[in-house]
């Protein structure tokens, strides 16, 4: 069954009765990224979407397919420097440069007010690319032409994080458990729990490499219940904010 509110699923008299009901839009980015060998590469995308499925099935509205582009590095390495071999990137995880997404996340979001949406999230689930749409939001003031808009990301958690951590120490950071209990929301198998031990033999490159024992050991206890907690708190959240922006 064709879903309601993903832009690609719809038949274009559907994307026009629903844009009249809801002019919202949502859209979500972020790299295929390296986040340990428990975890499937599309992890920073396919979060930030799953949130965005969330929020536009409480909002009405339509969710834009995943673009799957996010710089490495804060605040972005360049071209240049993405192939000037100096940096480590941890492949296979692929980068886009700062300039480019800057240019195509401010694109996206033309086109998206062109189109007439009044109110419109862009969410990624990679932090330079979350800074980076926090960055575009302040430069333009959150409005393009007759549109609103608000960017950021999973830094929409900070809080819920910080308390966590407090009741669990160890369980937040890149690819531990917190964040292997979201993947395991969205795709339960895209995590396999039994590669952790194997992290640091492993001879590919890694960014969870190295990390606290404390954090290795809390990925075990990586679980959907968790991750769905994660999940549906952001999606409230940017569903707040989108209506919010839409009521205004």
């Amino acid at each position: 069954m064709r879903h309601p509110h993903k832009w690609e699923e719809m038949l274009p008299e559907e994307f026009f009765e629903e844009f009249e009901r809801s002019p919202i839009a949502y859209w979500a980015c972020g790299a295929m990224e390296d986040h340990g060998l428990q975890n499937a590469l599309a992890a920073d995308p396919y979060i930030a979407y799953e949130i965005c499925l969330r929020a536009v099935n409480t909002t009405g509205g339509i969710l834009f397919p995943i673009v799957p582009f996010a710089p490495a590095g804060y605040p972005g390495y360049s071209r240049e420097e993405l192939r000037s071999k100096e940096k480590q990137l941890y492949y296979p995880s692929l980068w886009v440069s700062r300039e480019i997404c800057k240019d195509l996340y401010i694109e996206i979001m033309e086109s998206m007010a062109d189109i007439g949406f009044k109110s419109c999230i862009g969410f990624c689930g990679h932090w330079p690319g979350d800074m980076l749409l926090q960055e575009i939001t302040k430069e333009k003031d959150g409005r393009i032409g007759d549109m609103r808009f608000w960017g950021g990301g999973t830094s929409i958690l900070q809080d819920v994080w910080a308390e966590e951590d407090k009741k669990n120490p160890g369980i937040s950071g890149h690819g531990t458990m917190d964040e292997t209990s979201t993947l395991m929301a969205v795709r339960e198998d895209w995590v396999d729990l039994s590669r952790v031990k194997r992290i640091n033999e492993s001879p590919i490159t890694s960014q969870v490499k190295g990390i606290p024992q404390i954090k290795l050991d809390k990925i075990m206890l990586a679980n959907t219940g968790f991750g769905n907690r994660m999940l549906n708190i952001a999606a409230e959240r940017i569903a707040k904010r989108a209506k919010e922006m839409l009521d205004t």
